[in-house]
């Protein structure tokens, strides 16, 4: 103020921001903005009757020696009034001090019902602990369960998430390349498992899937050698060319379940085994043999035919879908 700065941003405790004096300073309008950091104040309960009851001594008046007051003779210079009419922000403060202070000591030595613990002895260089919850153990997030902080839950972190010690108080999801187990602290990368098409194992699955297909096919070029023949004929005709094509391309989807895994590759996993196969059944249920069959069977058994079939094609698509709901 005395240089005439303005246009200022001052940033003060609330001793220098809220005190009369400093409003009441000349000319503090004018320097700019001024941001003070405050704290609730409160009601203290019987303040006004602690300091008359403390203040009843004889008021000394000789502004001479008023540094030696309260020590050379029980005398005050100060009138209750002038204590109780003052920013209620000092004796808030003061009294939240003495008050956490007598509180640490009470709970330090064990006090109650009058008289404290005899077997507690407490040095001056002790500082009592204040907790209101214990750490967390590793892998557990802090949910705080009041107003103050150190007051809160410890919960784990579920699958696919991890605690950071920077940030005590969420789970940090894994990225999708990554995963992790319940109270990790960390996430580890996917690895990614296949059966190469060299395993013996897929060796001898592809042998035989390829030996399906090339009896489909030998079967195929039999019947139309002898499609003419009342064999074929009963046999269902042109449906059993269907019913071989749809065998064929059905055991084809064997060969995507080795390699890498790609998008491609687990689409065509299932998509052509469903298909396919769900066609050659409907082919047998409709076809001239099924039709004589049921001849010698009454409805409720055909009904209960077609309810069994399909069972077993949602079975499959169950054991090929595990994670999807098909109803």
């Amino acid at each position: 103020m005395r240089h005439f700065l303005t246009s200022l941003y001052l940033l003060g405790t609330f001793l220098h921001t809220l005190t009369k004096c400093t409003m009441s300073m000349k000319g503090i309008r004018n320097i700019g903005t001024v941001l003070g950091v405050s704290q609730p104040v409160e009601t203290v309960p019987g303040f006004n009757n602690f300091i008359y009851s403390t203040k009843r001594q004889t008021f000394f008046k000789n502004e001479a020696q008023t540094g030696f007051c309260n020590q050379a003779c029980n005398c005050s210079y100060v009138t209750p009034e002038d204590i109780i009419s003052a920013d209620a922000s000092y004796s808030f403060t003061v009294y939240s001090a003495v008050y956490a202070i007598a509180h640490g000591l009470h709970n330090a030595l064990q006090c109650g019902d009058g008289k404290c613990s005899d077997k507690i002895t407490l040095f001056p260089y002790m500082v009592p602990t204040s907790l209101c919850s214990a750490e967390c153990p590793v892998g557990y997030v802090q949910k705080q369960t009041g107003i103050h902080k150190c007051c809160f839950n410890c919960e784990i972190c579920p699958n696919g998430t991890y605690i950071n010690i920077t940030d005590r108080y969420n789970c940090i999801n894994c990225k999708d390349t990554q995963w992790s187990k319940k109270g990790s602290i960390s996430c580890d990368l996917r690895v990614v498992e296949y059966m190469p098409f060299t395993d013996n194992w897929a060796i001898l699955i592809m042998v035989g899937a390829w030996a399906l297909v090339g009896m489909t096919l030998s079967m195929s070029v039999l019947f139309v050698v002898n499609y003419n023949t009342p064999v074929v004929k009963s046999a269902g005709g042109p449906m059993c060319f269907l019913i071989l094509g749809c065998l064929s391309l059905s055991s084809l989807s064997v060969f995507f379940y080795f390699g890498k895994p790609t998008v491609a590759f687990c689409v065509l996993r299932y998509l052509p085994f469903l298909l396919f196969y769900t066609i050659c059944l409907a082919c047998f249920v409709t076809s001239r043999e099924f039709s004589r069959l049921n001849l010698f069977i009454n409805t409720s058994s055909l009904e209960a035919n077609s309810v069994q079939l399909q069972n077993v094609v949602l079975l499959l698509c169950s054991l090929c879908f595990p994670n999807r709901q098909l109803v």
